[in-house]
């Protein structure tokens, strides 16, 4: 999916620099700091546009000011200033600035000048007002002779366009940007009932939420990662493997290397162990070009997940992020029109596609081995949310310059099926004016009627796409491993079809030829604006909405894991996104139902910077709701906490008849992010209700499998009934591990190894579970307890309780609004709160009052000793207690 905004809205950036007040001030902190506006001389002018219009535009700015420029200019501009530093050395420079506008150079004395080019990567976001923002960006390394006062002097490269700039910071410590305020600065504001999330920078001393342990000393240490037997498997070590895993985009590929090791190690303190780099690698004026910087920058930060264990998956094509000129040879695109489906059929294109993988894959690396030889690159995934079978196949969408080659490529099957063309369209019978048989092509039947009216011509249509789909998935697999010698493991795409039911089964037939499954799947209300589907902007219209509840029968999850042809099954992209007060329910679901599913790899998406994020976006990853439960959620779906289930329903299809459009009985929901929702014919996908239909609810009683091949066979189901109570409204897992109410809007999980529950807390009274029991006055949040020694919660010696509730920004309003909607009246701003935690958690076991509780901060250190265990009282602050013998 196009990278969501999450990190390609962040507008700003930051300089290395300080007044000689302020560097002398902050000499002992290892940083120097200065405002923009702070020169000792400049051409800048004195006013420009983005000046800041209103108290709470001069908020977001250190010292409420900045310089800037618009429009062309006669001459380049400058700012100089002067900065005392306190010791010799290497010393790195940010700049925080307006977004990507204004590349510029910047020496140190008379030092080489370093450059920030046009692309440079966003290391965090503060939005001012629409589509103006300040960004921090990191402009390299100046050498300090002596200490003492220096000159630093900024130039812009360009004499037209947009430019501003903030402030400047250069240090010698991890620079982990946090708006306006200074490294060794925390904002200090909440509101009543809430409590200000603000972890400091993390030493990386010995915590007891550092789930590092769990990774392999530098990840592929046990060879290359192979699907085998249905499972992510080491080809030395035979180590099975359950990837926990985030999304990362360029910005983030792209962070100093400073950044990039923090973000490593504090991803592998919390469970990660994958990586999906999601991001184009060709030149932004050439696409047919891989960009050495940008293969560079990804060589690096593979070298730095390496070192701590995690593994890396490269997903660098989607044909959202594609501009192909009109003047280009790929004739009937301009920039507006992108290629969807074009890579499956067009020669040339497809070229240029395999010169990208043979560039990525066999360049020489200074970090490291070739990607192609590198254990520690598990999967390459070939294309991101593209299929023949979903709603973006039109003619409208494949210009008629490039359709005709795959219309003409139709007319030949369908000739060498019929013995003629001819012959094959009198079969069908009524013709279509579209069609070109003097020429040898034939026009494709739309997917609304090829999915309801399944007569021969729609059938043919089918089968011939699936297979051509089929056919360029193969031979892009058996190009990487057998021409690139690519070991590690080969996806297709992660998308979904018009029809699940249908043509579902006939794409992710097209898939079954490589290694592994894939999906991708949101979860959120209504989110109704201008930008709604990539931001969030003032005057929005959401609507908040728990997954647990199934409102409307709508039974309906992303986490919904079809485990397909006995591949490892992986969810690629996965988000509650914002806004929405219910997102803490996420990461236990994932973790519990994954596991149960027996999912191999479940990607959270995004991250949005090297810590934890200080205001919500779209897609935010890094905030106390998600990231903040990692510890718990990665140990229940990593170390088996919760046992995958027997089938609750195995089918065997028979190829031949989906190629009759029979479908299936059972499919996974589509769960589109708003950004690809607009994709879906207004009528809405096509509605089929001649097949047989099984309970959707399948998924929360055990795995749903699917095989499909030339005999098939019958289906085997377990007896979902005794599982599926409709009238209590709750379904139960085979395993007995976990239980659903949506009725009551809650989920528990019930484990040897993990007691949990999530969702409306306070209507449930007393919640008791084997391990624990819990009493909660909050609405809505979760909590569990876990093993931190492998042993069942009842004689562990070492247990993690986590607690979680709702978090948004400070300053966050929202009102009703029509149709059942909240209007966002204010975005707010850092830090992100979280509301006060109540409530008390009881162990059950009969040692409870000998076991030693102690309340952990943010970042897993100890913050006081709290007792025992028969009684904690959640204290309003406090996610994370160790509960030791």
């Amino acid at each position: 999916m196009k990278y969501k905004q999450n990190v390609v809205g962040m507008l700003g950036a930051m300089l290395l620099l300080a007044s000689c007040v302020r560097a002398q001030d902050k000499n002992s902190a290892g940083f120097v700091w200065w405002e923009a506006e702070s020169t000792r001389a400049s051409n800048f002018p004195e006013k420009h546009s983005f000046m800041p219009a209103n108290p709470a535009e001069e908020s977001i700015l250190s010292g409420g000011k900045w310089i800037g420029v618009e429009g062309k200019r006669d001459s380049s501009l400058f700012a100089e200033y002067e900065v005392v530093v306190p010791t010799a050395g290497a010393w790195s420079f940010y700049a925080r600035k307006f977004w990507k506008h204004g590349p510029f150079r910047w020496r140190l004395d008379e030092g080489s000048w370093q450059s920030v080019g046009k692309d440079p990567a966003l290391l965090d976001d503060a939005p001012i007002r629409q589509f103006v923002g300040a960004n921090w960006v990191y402009g390299g390394e100046g050498i300090v002779a002596k200490p003492g006062k220096h000159w630093l002097r900024v130039e812009l490269t360009e004499t037209d366009g947009a430019a501003c700039f903030d402030c400047f910071v250069l240090t010698t410590n991890p620079f982990l940007p946090r708006g306006k305020k200074k490294p060794d600065e925390k904002y200090g504001r909440s509101e009543p009932g809430w409590f200000a999330f603000e972890p400091g920078t993390d030493p990386f001393t010995k915590s007891a939420l550092d789930l590092r342990f769990l990774n392999e000393a530098s990840a592929g240490d046990g060879g290359f990662i192979q699907s085998i037997g249905g499972r992510f498997i080491s080809s030395k070590s035979k180590r099975q493997h359950k990837f926990w895993a985030v999304n990362a985009g360029p910005d983030i590929v792209g962070m100093p290397p400073a950044s990039v090791a923090y973000l490593a190690r504090s991803l592998a303190k919390k469970g990660v162990n994958l990586v999906r780099l999601h991001g184009a690698l060709w030149k932004s004026d050439n696409f047919r070009e891989i960009d050495p910087e940008k293969l560079e920058n990804t060589q690096k930060f593979i070298a730095a997940l390496k070192k701590e264990g995690i593994y890396s998956e490269l997903s660098i094509y989607f044909p959202l992020w594609i501009e192909i000129s009109d003047k280009d040879s790929l004739s009937g695109y301009n920039p507006a029109k992108k290629p969807f489906s074009l890579l499956f059929f067009q020669p040339e294109f497809q070229k240029i596609y395999k010169n990208w993988w043979r560039t990525i894959l066999t360049a020489p690396n200074s970090h490291g081995l070739p990607l192609g030889k590198e254990p520690a690159v598990a999967l390459a995934e070939l294309c991101n949310e593209d299929s023949y079978l979903f709603w973006t196949f039109t003619d409208d969408n494949v210009p008629e310059t490039q359709r005709k080659l795959l219309e003409k490529a139709l007319g030949d099957w369908l000739t060498k099926k019929y013995g003629s063309l001819q012959t094959a369209l009198t079969t069908w019978g009524a013709p279509d004016p579209r069609d070109r048989p003097a020429e040898g092509r034939v026009a494709f039947r739309g997917l609304w009627d090829m999915a309801n009216k399944r007569d021969a011509r729609s059938q043919d249509t089918a089968e011939f796409l699936a297979r051509n789909q089929r056919a360029f998935f193969d031979s892009a697999g058996s190009y990487l491993k057998k021409e690139l010698g690519f070991a590690g493991c080969v996806v297709g795409s992660n998308w979904v079809t018009a029809d699940g039911r249908v043509l579902g089964p006939l794409d992710k037939w097209s898939n079954a030829g490589l290694d592994a499954m894939d999906r991708h799947g949101y979860f959120g209300g209504r989110h109704e604006g201008p930008r709604a589907g990539y931001s969030l902007s003032v005057g929005d219209l959401y609507e908040d909405r728990s997954a647990l509840l199934f409102t409307n029968n709508e039974f309906s999850l992303p986490l919904f894991d079809t485990r397909w042809q006995n591949l490892p099954s992986m969810v690629s992209e996965v988000n509650w996104p914002m806004p929405n007060r219910f997102r803490a329910e996420f990461p236990l679901l994932a973790a519990g139902y994954g596991a149960l599913q027996g999912s191999d790899a479940i990607h959270f998406f995004a991250l949005g910077g090297a810590d934890w994020s200080q205001t919500h976006g779209k897609f935010d990853l890094q905030s106390p709701a998600i990231l903040g439960q990692f510890p718990a959620s990665a140990l229940i779906f990593r170390q088996g906490l919760v046992r995958t289930g027997p089938p609750a329903v195995a089918l065997d299809l028979k190829l031949s008849n989906l190629f009759k459009l029979e479908g299936m009985p059972l499919s996974a929901p589509l769960n589109l992010d708003e950004l690809r929702a607009v994709d879906l014919p207004k009528s809405g996908p096509a509605t089929i209700k001649s097949l047989g239909k099984l309970d959707p609810l399948a998924f929360l009683v055990g795995p749903v499998t699917v095989n499909i091949s030339a005999d098939g066979g019958p289906a085997k189901v377990a007896n979902l009934p005794t599982q599926i109570d409709r009238t209590k409204k709750v379904a139960r897992a085979l395993t007995g591990e976990l239980a659903w109410n949506w009725g009551a809007g809650r989920a528990v999980i019930s484990a040897p190894g993990a007691n949990a529950v999530t969702g409306f807390l306070k209507s449930a009274g007393k919640v008791s579970l084997p391990a624990l029991s819990l009493e909660s006055d909050l609405e809505y949040g979760s909590v569990a307890l876990v093993s931190l020694d492998g042993k069942p919660l009842l004689s562990s010696q070492r247990l993690l309780l986590q607690v979680m509730s709702e978090d948004r920004n400070w300053g966050w309003r929202a009102a009703p609004a029509d149709k059942g909607l909240l209007r966002i009246e204010s975005l707010g701003g850092p830090p992100i709160l979280v509301k006060e935690l109540t409530g008390t958690v009881s162990l059950t076991r009969p040692d409870a009052e000998s076991l030693k509780v102690t309340a952990l901060d943010g970042n897993g250190y100890v913050v006081k000793a709290l007792g025992g265990a028969k009684k904690i009282t959640l204290q309003p602050g406090t996610l994370y207690y160790l509960i030791e013998k």
